[in-house]
């Protein structure tokens, strides 16, 4: 495992932040990010959620970076809970994926632990685990075509990789055997955007040739452009698209069950989580918290904690603050529920980013999917950063 000073760098680079811009959101100052940068151990914990919180890690990220600071994890894993959650869904999806290469299309938070890993538990059942391969592309942007590829050649145990043709030609060497494999690419907004690209067409000329090839490619927005931009000149045209579930009251109890497993889950407190939070994974997991450390706290002041205290829900919202007329457009859909009509591509680009920014969720309204606010919580929160103060604006109904 990379060093606490290694992971801040590469996580700090990612989000293009300075030591400034950091110390200033988790409350220290410049020099004891860059005490931090070289080797210094952070002596609270604390600090660290709130590090790994505002450079956007995921729950394994977030674990990682506790742990190389000598930390016990915040978001616990049970080993056993990959093996029950949502075992229905990703069988279907193996079975689908055997015929054709699957475009798992996930909202911000949605490939994150255990979720990677419950897919991956059930493909090793179907394949065995030395047929598995999981590709996860170098998040750094500044990487060339030797590291991309011969990281991605180290995950599937391949040596001597050095560009895509070398990585293209180990794999094709390994599908000569003529056993059925399947890769799993998760992450795959990550990276240079050229060599995603690259590897993109890689694995349509693959799986179109080898039909023992069995492919699954988990992403968002870069991932579903890939699909619709350019038409049937798409690189991933012979894909067919799929869409994560939504979290029922089944995975509310698991996750419940397993990470908060001191707390007494009735239907009724399923179903207010589910309501309150919108299924939104983070805001659910800020549920349970609220009720592990104030089991009386009444449900119906959830929803105005969640909007002012969820970190990640603000950050999504800010960026739409620095210009005047998506600011106003995002402001005139707060006032509403229902935003439109759910196309399989939004050609809108701010409706897009709301979407992928896990904002919005898709409805069942009247026989029609529509694109509606995943929350009271979420429209709280962004009227309070974008709206309030401005001219006739008043609080989101």
């Amino acid at each position: 495992m990379l060093t606490f000073a290694e992971q801040l760098k590469s996580h700090k680079k990612r989000a293009k932040a300075s030591a400034t811009r950091l110390g200033q959101e988790i409350g220290l100052t410049t020099q004891a990010i860059i005490n931090w940068l070289e080797g210094t151990i952070p002596r609270n914990s604390d600090k660290v959620v709130r590090a790994a919180h505002f450079l956007r890690l995921n729950e394994q990220e977030t674990n990682d970076f506790l742990k190389a600071a000598g930390f016990e994890p915040e978001y616990p894993i049970p080993e056993d809970l990959p093996k029950v959650i949502f075992v229905d869904f990703i069988v279907h999806l193996l079975d689908k994926a055997s015929r054709q290469p699957i475009l798992l299309l996930t909202q911000a938070n949605w490939g994150e632990p255990p979720y990677r890993e419950a897919l991956l538990e059930q493909a090793k059942k179907k394949y065995s685990a030395e047929n598995v391969l999981h590709l996860q592309p170098p998040h750094s942007v500044n990487a060339d075509d030797k590291v991309y590829f011969s990281d991605l050649a180290e995950q599937c145990g391949f040596e001597e990789v050095e560009n895509d043709i070398g990585f293209e030609q180990a794999l094709k060497k390994r599908l000569k055997n003529r056993t059925e494999l399947f890769l799993l690419g998760s992450r795959f907004e990550q990276g240079v955007p050229a060599l995603r690209k690259q590897l993109a067409s890689i694995l349509r000329s693959l799986t179109e040739r080898y039909q023992h090839l069995h492919v699954i490619l988990c992403g968002g927005e870069s991932l579903e452009s890939l699909k619709y931009e350019h038409g049937n000149l798409s690189l991933l045209t012979n894909a067919a698209v799929q869409q994560w579930p939504e979290l029922s009251a089944t995975e509310v109890y698991l996750l419940g069950q397993y990470r908060f497993n001191e707390l007494r889950l009735s239907d009724a407190l399923v179903e207010g989580f589910l309501n309150i939070s919108g299924g939104h994974p983070q805001l659910l997991n800020e549920c349970f918290k609220i009720r592990q450390t104030s089991p009386n706290f009444p449900l119906a002041k959830y929803t105005e904690v969640l909007s002012t205290s969820v970190e990640y829900i603000w950050q999504s919202f800010i960026p739409f603050s620095q210009n005047e007329a998506d600011k106003e457009t995002v402001c005139k859909w707060l006032q509403q529920e229902d935003l439109g009509k759910a196309l399989p591509y939004l050609l809108d680009k701010v409706l897009r980013q709301l979407y992928w920014k896990n904002l919005l969720v898709k409805q069942e309204i009247n026989g029609e999917k529509r694109l509606c606010w995943r929350c009271e919580a979420i429209r709280l929160a962004g009227h309070e950063i974008l709206c309030k103060g401005e001219k006739g604006k008043g609080k989101a109904s």
